[in-house]
């Protein structure tokens, strides 16, 4: 039979590794067993927690004793010495009943003679296939009658399984050197609650009645025990990741612990054997909703109006409206993630956790697309972090329109600044190098102004040109000075980065030019207003709030101050004047609600303040209208404040619905021509039913110029007849007529002058009325006829003419109702007729007629003065102010 050598040498080696495993066990297990028998025993008190139910100092005796036992066995075992590898071999021989050592010749080698070896060896390859296991000796067992060698150690895997994570926990309490009182958990006391985040603004969730609470991510965990001097430390079991929680000490047997939950997690404490597990599972943060309930339009403040609705779990925090220009061919999917603009829109203090329809008012005339049509989308953030995003809209952004030229001719320039801060200024060229003298070479470098774009060279060459004769042109050195420091920033600018502020500066003179230094001032009031209601929504603390609104009351100060002024300078109130009746009366107002906000936000009542601010604001707005036109409110204090009669209010709304409805047409007609069909659910535009629909605004510009009476059929004849009495009754039918002549001028002059304080005669506005309603009926055919024919442009064209006619003839017919309102009102006047005149016929001596020369804008911001007026006056009736509201709005 053959042996494998290889495979009885690797069994040889097997049985002797055992063997000697077996001979350090039986040399050294009696020795250190004692040693070991108190370490087992004293774990298995730490993990049942006996240690922890005793406290010190028993269980600092039972640790120095345990280590004492174990320090004497390993210094009585440090004798013995190691079995080595021929004693291994012995003890399998000798277990195996085989003699001569084979184990030995298989490792050996001939020293002399090998010609006898081979044998031998063969001979002690054949006694190792005999060979057996060591055998083993009873080592613990005489030592250890009460089987203590098999009972620990399954009380300790017991122990372990039921300590699952608390086991090492446990084993550190237990062996630190610091002093540990006892705990008892009959002793030991729990109170523990959730704090939900402060976004959800949700009350503390308290352990009562159950262990398991759901609670949103970022809650706080708080627990507090009492009852020990010394607390356990609880475990945080979140997934597979286990963590122990170190409380922090409140008294002398207080603890509390706390910390923030990110996930779903146990939090279990142990004493003794008793044990608390308190659950929390979390509550996915929904991400908002938010829709567009109605499209953005413009308001009368030239300000975008657009409803909402949102819909969170916990509360939106921001609401933002996000605008892409349009461009051809865009995507809806795409578009936003080019160039967009985003303006913050205020939500109120309380959360907004479901609002079916709320509406805000947001002031984007210094907006860089001013004036240009967009999409827009609203993006709602909850205070998670989530975002949701409601369906785009198309609107076109409110810009400012300016009237005075200066004005008109800055806001321009700004345009071109805004376009050039978009491009950057061109490298800096290489040094150029001539000769000087022929004795050295000069470098000459190039101006930097030649590196800036287009578009600032442009506007800072229009600056130059506007300001280069200030005297006679400019009124106010502000303006000029100003102008002159945006030009000098222009010209020096070594880089884009510096003009970044130019916008505002000039958006800031062109309300200067504008308005005055009232229009700085309310600009200033709105930037502080801004900046308190942004506080507010914040929560910033006391320090910044105070700052802040002292800020605000200072620059509404300003303001009234400003107002008052400049009536007082208009002749509309007495000098010193505001007291309690008219529009300055307003002041005490406008202290209360100051107060009023300054105790809400002391309160904490961030909603009663923003309420507060938002009416403060509005009757600033109102004062503003009453003053700079000498409104009063008091009885006798406005010397027009007749109504006019109900036809002419019927009349100028008829019209200015028709100059909307023909407006529309408009806006219809051009996108067909573009065939503009990239905004869903829209319809393709029929010329022939645009043609339709022309033909019927037509129908009704026919009905309503032959509703609208000759200046002399309406009111104001019947009033100077009623009124008057002998030659003046007549004269004034005379003039209602239209009398033609000197005299009929000098009567139409002295009306305007003493009635509106100078204005267009009746015949010249009953002429403007009779141009405007023919122009517009003859630009309406021309439309109508090129709808027909398929001719878009044209028809646009036409459309154009047809509305900027309706527009004259509504301006004419609102100048009329203005007069015919004053004149109401000034035949209660003491010696004089209806038309302003003195009881004796005559113009007070005034002989030439009152030639109004005043150019267009100017008549046309009067006019809309005037009725900006007449809106906000408060004794009128609700219907008339309404009808007042609209009127403005569509003119």
């Amino acid at each position: 039979m053959s042996i494998n050598l290889e495979h009885t040498l690797k069994r040889t080696s097997r049985l002797v590794a055992r063997a000697r495993l077996r001979l350090v066990w039986e040399h050294y297990a009696p020795t250190l067993a004692p040693g070991f028998l108190a370490v087992a025993i004293f774990l298995l008190g730490a993990w049942m927690g006996v240690w922890q139910w005793i406290g010190d100092p028993i269980r600092l005796i039972a640790l120095v004793a345990t280590l004492s036992v174990l320090a004497r066995s390993l210094y009585r075992a440090l004798p013995i010495p190691v079995p080595t590898q021929s004693d291994a071999r012995r003890r399998v021989e000798v277990d195996s009943g085989q003699a001569h050592r084979p184990l030995d010749v298989l490792d050996d080698r001939p020293a002399l003679s090998a010609d006898v070896w081979p044998s031998h060896q063969k001979a002690a390859l054949q006694k190792a296939q005999f060979l057996k296991k060591a055998q083993p000796r009873p080592t613990l067992g005489p030592i250890d009658p009460a089987y203590l060698r098999f009972i620990l150690p399954f009380l300790l895997l017991c122990a372990a399984i039921y300590m699952a994570g608390f086991s090492f926990e446990r084993l550190r309490k237990a062996i630190s050197p610091t002093w540990q009182s006892p705990i008892r958990s009959s002793s030991v006391t729990y109170e523990a609650w959730i704090d939900p985040p402060s976004y959800t603004g949700r009350p503390p969730l308290y352990f009562k009645e159950t262990t398991d609470i759901s609670v949103p991510a970022g809650s706080e965990f708080v627990a507090r025990i009492s009852g020990a001097k010394d607390a356990p430390r609880p475990r945080l079991q979140q997934g597979w990741r286990g963590t122990f929680l170190t409380p922090k000490r409140l008294g002398a047997k207080s603890f509390e612990v706390r910390e923030i939950i990110t996930g779903s997690a146990t939090i279990e404490f142990r004493v003794g054997l008793d044990r608390k597990v308190f659950t929390l599972n979390i509550v996915d943060d929904t991400p908002p909703e938010v829709d567009i309930v109605e499209p953005p339009e413009a308001d009368k403040r030239d300000r975008l109006v657009l409803s909402y609705g949102l819909k969170d779990d916990f509360g939106v925090e921001k609401l933002d409206l996000e605008m892409a220009l349009l461009v051809e061919g865009f995507s809806e999917e795409t578009i936003f993630d080019g160039v967009t603009v985003r303006a913050d829109i205020a939500l109120p203090g309380s959360k907004q956790t479901d609002v079916e329809s709320a509406s805000a008012a947001l002031d984007l005339s210094k907006n860089r697309w001013a004036g240009k049509k967009v999409i827009g989308r609203l993006i709602a953030t909850d205070g998670a972090g989530n975002t949701g995003v409601s369906g785009p809209a198309y609107f076109t952004i409110p810009d400012k329109i300016f009237v005075e030229p200066l004005a008109k001719a800055v806001a321009e320039q700004r345009g071109l600044v805004i376009a050039g801060l978009e491009k950057d200024y061109a490298p800096r060229p290489r040094p150029e190098w001539t000769a000087a003298d022929g004795l050295m070479n000069e470098y000459r470098p190039r101006l930097t102004f030649d590196r800036a774009p287009a578009e600032i060279k442009r506007a800072t060459l229009l600056i130059e040109a506007v300001t280069d004769q200030p005297s006679g042109f400019f009124e106010d050195p502000a303006v000029y000075m100003g102008l002159r420091h945006a030009r000098s920033a222009m010209r020096h600018a070594d880089g884009i980065t510096l003009l970044e502020g130019l916008p505002e500066d000039l958006w800031k003179i062109a309300i200067r030019a504008e308005f005055g230094v009232l229009g700085t001032a309310l600009e200033e009031m709105r930037e502080a207003e801004e900046a308190l209601r942004e506080g507010i929504a914040r929560r910033a603390s006391k320090r910044e709030i105070d700052t802040l609104f002292d800020r605000y009351n200072l620059a509404v100060d300003a303001y009234t101050e400003e107002l008052r002024r400049k009536a007082q300078e208009e002749g509309n109130v007495a000098e010193g004047g505001g007291g309690g009746g008219g529009a300055m009366g307003s002041v005490d107002e406008i202290q209360e609600l100051l107060k009023a906000i300054e105790e809400a936000n002391a309160a904490g009542d961030t909603e009663g303040a923003r309420i507060a601010l938002a009416q403060l604001a509005e009757l600033l707005e109102n004062m503003q209208i009453q003053l700079s036109q000498g409104g009063g409110g008091g009885e006798g204090g406005d010397p027009a404040s007749g109504s006019m009669s109900e036809e002419m209010k019927e009349n100028l709304e008829d019209l200015a619905d028709l100059t909307g409805q023909q407006r529309d047409l408009q806006d219809e007609t051009e996108r067909a021509e573009r065939n503009d069909q990239s905004q869903p659910g829209e319809e393709e535009l029929d010329p022939q039913e645009l043609a339709g629909r022309q033909a019927e605004l037509r129908d009704l510009l026919e009905q309503l110029d032959g509703a609208i009476p000759a200046q002399g059929e309406n009111g104001q004849s019947g009033q100077g007849e009623e009124s008057g009495e002998g030659e003046g009754g007549e004269q004034a039918g005379e003039t209602g007529e239209g009398q033609s002549g000197e005299e009929g001028q000098s009567a139409g002059g002295t009306e305007q002058g003493e009635g509106q304080g100078g204005g267009r005669s009746t015949q010249e506005l009953q002429d403007q009325l009779a141009r405007g309603l023919g122009a517009a009926d003859e630009a309406m055919q021309r439309s109508e006829e090129a709808l027909a024919g398929g001719d878009l442009r044209g028809a646009g064209e036409a459309q154009a003419e047809a509305i900027q006619a309706l527009r004259d003839a509504g301006e004419a017919l609102a100048e009329a109702a203005i007069q015919q309102s004053g004149q109401s009102s000034e035949a209660d006047g003491e010696g004089q007729d209806p038309l302003g005149r003195s009881a004796d016929g005559f113009n007070d001596g005034n002989s030439e007629a009152d030639i109004d020369d005043r150019d267009n804008a100017t008549r046309s911001r009067e006019l809309l003065e005037e009725l900006r007026r007449r809106a906000a006056e408060q004794q009128r009736e609700q219907e008339e102010r309404d009808y007042l509201e609209r009127l403005l709005k569509r003119f």
